[in-house]
């Protein structure tokens, strides 16, 4: 999948939610990483084929996803906030994505996200997470060229979450929009950081872990560490430091764990 833009912007009466992207992306899984409003939803309207841009223009394979010319893209869209309010029982969208030719994976996904723990709720009477589940069911087990997903666990708690995290990383042609960095790194390998509508970074997955800066968790939220700290989230720190003496550390219980540094540090250095 190759993900690309130019000059690209979208203007709301005045204001601009996006302005001046440009950047080219080839790879399996596209990450847009930013708090809320940064213009991550924005963006995925576009590269959706929902929304044109007010200037510049986005490919996705060499195609407008907003022009619907010829023979395009199948892109499925998965929404932030689930979509559903039909008075209909969760096993009648199973059955009729069964009887899809192009949904080869239902019984499969079904199963996984646990879905079938409430196949006779109705899908207008669903918690928020359930029918977020219904909502991925939809899009992931379903043959598309490209999927986009707005926040995709944000109704999840942390164990279903996970689920739905690995399933994603196991599949090609996503782009996920997202504000929680953990999800990030665990599903993609291509990432663009947005801040107040512009991008303040791009790169792959091996640059952003490049570096020799890691996130250390701490036994006491109150701890110190003898490095340059370059900054601190509560028992969290990001610090420059030797990866053997932070082993050590952690063998005598010092500290609670640590990992290179990726996304929180290249947000925090964007700022």
């Amino acid at each position: 999948m190759i993900v690309e833009a130019e000059n690209l912007g979208v203007s709301y009466g005045g204001t601009w939610g996006i302005r001046d992207l440009t950047f080219k992306a080839k790879t399996d899984r596209l990450a847009l990483i930013g708090h809320n409003g940064s213009g991550k939803t924005t963006l995925l309207s576009i590269l959706s084929g929902i929304r044109h841009p007010t200037i510049g223009r986005a490919m996705i394979n060499g195609r407008e996803p907003y022009e619907r010319k010829d023979k395009w893209v199948a892109i499925r869209y998965s929404f932030e906030k689930p979509q559903f309010r039909i008075p209909v029982k969760v096993r009648d969208l199973v059955e009729v994505l069964q009887t899809n030719p192009r949904c080869p994976r239902v019984d499969e996904f079904i199963e996984a996200l646990g879905i079938i723990q409430f196949l006779d709720g109705r899908i207008d009477s669903l918690s928020s997470g359930q029918a977020q589940l219904c909502n991925l069911l939809v899009a992931l087990s379903c043959d598309s060229e490209v999927v986009v997903l707005d926040e995709p666990t944000a109704h999840l708690d942390s164990y279903r979450a996970g689920i739905v995290d690995e399933l994603i990383s196991k599949k090609k042609g996503v782009i996920i929009a997202t504000h929680d960095f953990e999800e990030g790194e665990a599903v993609a390998d291509y990432f663009l950081i947005l801040r107040e509508g512009r991008l303040v970074w791009s790169g792959t997955r091996r640059e952003l872990f490049s570096n020799d800066v890691y996130e250390v968790t701490l036994v006491e939220t109150g701890g110190q560490l003898p490095f340059k700290t370059l900054y601190r989230f509560g028992a969290t720190l990001i610090v420059k430091a030797d990866g053997d003496e932070l082993v050590d550390m952690l063998f005598k219980g010092i500290i609670a764990g640590f990992k290179r540094a990726g996304l929180r540090y290249a947000y925090a250095k964007s700022s």
